[in-house]
């Protein structure tokens, strides 16, 4: 890490020496690197004339003759604006990226070529349907194209003394293995759950890690029985140790790539026309991500053949993710579904595993990784019959893990769904597409302009012989053997519901009557309560409440908790101040409360003085401490001290929960007056500590760097508000956020808005770089330019790609 970091400041050294000397000439010659938005440019790969228009908000409008040049387009502006990210994208999911930043991602890469996510990309491109082929590769070729262009590279290559080779298919279809990865983390529970029933036992351990609770609102509620979860199956206890290796190393990726993670989540709600005021549906979306500069989501507007759609769309990937088109619209959250298990294995000297009393042979990957003034490093992949051996990339790791996940299937076609449903015209063609869809699995709602609503939740669902999932299980018997998967028709789905709405925040999506398991860890139930209290608080509803539901800051968490909290009897005279200042506190999270600032300041610090002494500070750190949903789901319960948790089992002293509650607060009023710089406590505001912060990779690890790459705006609300901003552990910093905001009008497609965090382009120093994080703090859109007028309106060029 330090011999990457001195390469790269003594790069940033020279060039600012550079700069210097050049002048004004130094800057432009950066600046080059920005792209043409008009004129015209001669291209090999397309069959006819694709022009490019940039609106006024620099969002390409691409026109195409058919879908492939279509996506050519796609792939040409993608690579205008985003190279940087797409590069750092694919060495990402292949495991490469220490041929660039050498020993300090060694591990990272170890584990991505241990887990496989690249040839799993070349599987799926093996066995993708050749007409799909055809619309992968038009894309790809548009991003060559740019390459092949002799455009100057954006800085971050520079920096780095980085060329980027031609991009493949299978380099396109690996960042959807690892959005899988981001959304579908379910191993890592069954980690935890090892490591903490090693140490507090099976019962404390489930009221740490409850699954849900009856009461909470279900995406489906017209669905009655209640899973029957069998008992952990086996405590595998020598496993401990290996599995609190395995859990940093997946929280070390989750901190260097900013994916996966239990702050991920998302917001979704469409509304049927009897209960708007346009009398058609409103359809509202807002998915939460990991912050980084440059932008996940990148706006575009695809025209060809027979796909018009606008929305947004990731780079690196082909077609609209989540938008709308002429007809329809759909938004997506994340199901939570359990679709990943760790099986122990039982492998000889031979390298053969037992199963059901027969000895198989293991397979062995030779991957070589490239590092950075290094010499290669050779590791060997073990696969079994449920997956690699992701155990081996710890030394000593007792008996092998081997990781079953439906990212890791040799068939997906998650690309062709998507622009299926870029296509589709009505919910049959809609659901049609998405039975395709192979994963992550996702909540989708849908809106038509006919007045029609829907939800279905598609992808691949494991059936399990046996077992809940829930923790890791013998793998040398076909006793706990996926069985296959949910068929289509019995996903989670239904069309134009009595309620006259739907509405998902990743709470549990079914409940009594519903006959399989989707998972066992869904978000706390408070977003998605507040969500369906808003709905529910008017007759009809309009776009201007669509969005007021997008920037709300009301937390129902708090409301409910604050009555409990201030029956404390505080320490000492600031205590006291702080519960006078809650008790005429409505919960509201707003950026300039210093209620607020109280509250946050008080929970942060409620894990430390309830669960810490149980838990040890690695194992508080690896169980997600305030952050975690289990922990606010099972909150209730260990204030009315069940479990034993408030008395200090290592003190001889009897200590009850009000003594914890109120350290906890002169804690957190401790913490929080650092951050506000010694201010009195009535004058706090929450957002002088509350910042959302995005990152870039790599170089917001670069001091010299950060400041030039990375973004930051002070912010309010928190996890459980619907304008969603949770706070990190280590400080109350907000790293994952409201990552794209649409709200789509079925009366008038042209009265669509939509909104990204930072800008469009992926260089810093373009003016559209983070030129919208002002606005999207603000909770404001953009307007969805549909039509042409409004398209042509104050737009910034044209560029015309030639055959």
């Amino acid at each position: 890490m330090k011999l990457f970091f001195r390469i790269v400041i003594w790069l940033a050294a020279t060039l600012a020496v550079l700069a210097l000397v050049a002048g004004a000439g130094g800057y432009f010659w950066l600046r080059r690197a920005l792209p043409e938005v008009s004129g015209s440019v001669r291209v090999g790969g397309i069959g006819a004339p694709v022009t490019i228009t940039r609106d006024a908000d620099a969002v390409p409008h691409i026109q195409a003759a058919n879908e492939a040049d279509a996506l050519f387009g796609l792939g040409y502006v993608h690579a205008q604006d985003r190279l940087w990210q797409m590069e750092f994208q694919r060495r990402v999911g292949f495991g490469r990226l220490s041929e660039l930043l050498g020993e300090a991602t060694l591990e990272t890469d170890k584990f991505l070529r241990t887990l496989g996510t690249g040839r799993a990309a070349q599987s799926a491109w093996q066995n993708m349907p050749a007409a799909d082929r055809t619309l992968v590769e038009a894309y790809v070729g548009g991003i060559n194209a740019y390459l092949a262009s002799g455009a100057q590279l954006p800085v971050e290559f520079v920096l780095l003394g980085a060329q980027p080779a031609p991009f493949t298919p299978e380099e396109v279809l690996v960042w959807s293995k690892m959005l899988s990865y981001n959304l579908g983390g379910n191993y890592e529970d069954e980690l935890l759950r090892v490591e903490l029933q090693a140490q507090l036992g099976p019962e404390r351990t489930a009221l740490l890690m409850p699954a849900w609770s009856e009461a909470d609102p279900l995406v489906l509620p017209n669905t009655m029985a209640t899973l029957q979860r069998e008992p952990l199956t086996r405590a595998v206890p020598d496993q401990a140790g290996a599995a609190a290796a395995l859990l940093r190393m997946h929280k070390h990726i989750q901190d260097t790539l900013g994916l996966g993670g239990k702050l991920i989540g998302s917001n979704n709600w469409v509304i049927g026309g009897a209960r708007t005021t346009t009398g058609k549906p409103l359809l509202a979306d807002d998915p939460h991500l990991g912050a980084q500069t440059p932008s996940i989501w990148y706006l575009a507007h695809i025209q060809g053949g027979g796909i018009d759609a606008i929305g947004a769309t990731v780079p690196g990937l082909p077609g609209v993710v989540i938008g709308h088109n002429q007809r329809i619209a759909w938004g997506v959250t994340n199901t939570g579904p359990d679709v990943q298990d760790l099986f122990i294995e039982r492998i000889n000297g031979d390298n053969q595993a037992e199963y059901d009393g027969e000895l198989e042979p293991v397979q062995l990957i030779e991957e070589i990784i490239k590092v950075k003034d290094r010499p290669d490093v050779p590791i060997s992949v073990r696969v079994t019959r449920h997956g690699p051996i992701i155990s081996d990339v710890l030394e000593n790791a007792g008996e092998p893990m081997a990781l079953r996940w439906t990212a890791l299937d040799a068939e997906d076609n998650t690309f062709p769904a998507f622009l299926g449903i870029n296509r589709a015209q009505d919910w049959p063609q809609f659901t049609a597409a998405l039975e395709q869809y192979h994963g992550p699995m996702q909540n989708f709602v849908y809106a038509d302009v006919d007045g029609n609503i829907g939800y279905y939740a598609p992808g691949k669902l494991p059936m399990r012989t046996s077992g809940d999932g829930t923790a890791p299980v013998p793998g040398w018997t076909s006793q706990y053997e996926w069985s296959g998967y949910v068929p289509h028709a019995d996903l989670p789905q239904v069309y134009n519901p009595p309620e006259g709405y739907i509405a998902s925040a990743n709470n549990r999506v079914a409940g009594p009557g519903y006959p399989h398991m989707i998972g066992s860890s869904f978000a706390a139930p408070y977003r998605a309560r507040r969500i369906i209290e808003l709905i529910t608080a008017k007759q009809q509803l309009s776009p201007a409440d669509m969005a007021a539901m997008h920037a709300d800051v009301s937390s129902v968490q708090a409301r409910e908790l604050l009555p409990r909290l201030l029956e404390i009897a505080p320490l000492n005279e600031r205590g006291r101040m702080a519960i006078e200042l809650l008790r005429s506190w409505d919960g509201t999270m707003a950026a300039d409360s210093a209620a607020a600032a109280v509250y946050a300041a008080w929970y942060q610090e409620l894990p430390t003085a309830l669960i810490g002494d149980e838990l040890g500070e690695e194992l508080l750190e690896l169980y997600g401490g305030a952050s975690a949903d289990f922990f606010a789901i099972s909150l209730a319960a260990l204030l009315r001290d069940e479990g034993g948790f408030c008395d200090n089992s290592g003190s001889p002293e009897r200590e009850d929960c009000d003594q914890r509650l109120a350290q906890a607060l002169e804690a957190g009023l401790a913490a929080m007056a650092i951050e506000q710089g010694g201010a009195q406590l009535a004058s706090w505001r929450w957002d002088k500590a509350h910042t959302a912060y995005f990152p870039h990779n790599p170089f917001d690890n670069v001091a010299a760097l950060k400041g030039a790459f990375s973004r930051s705006i002070p912010n309010g609300g928190d996890k459980f508000t619907v304008n969603v901003a949770p706070v990190r552990r280590a400080d109350f910093d907000q790293r994952h956020v409201p990552s794209y905001r649409h709200i789509v009008d079925l009366s008038d497609m042209g009265a669509s808005q939509y909104m990204n965090t930072l800008g469009q382009s992926g260089q810093p120093l373009s003016g559209d770089y983070s030129n919208l994080l002002q606005r999207w703090q603000r909770v404001e859109y953009l307007p969805m330019r549909f039509a042409t007028a409004s398209i042509s309106e104050g737009a910034r060029g044209t560029l015309t790609l030639a055959p």
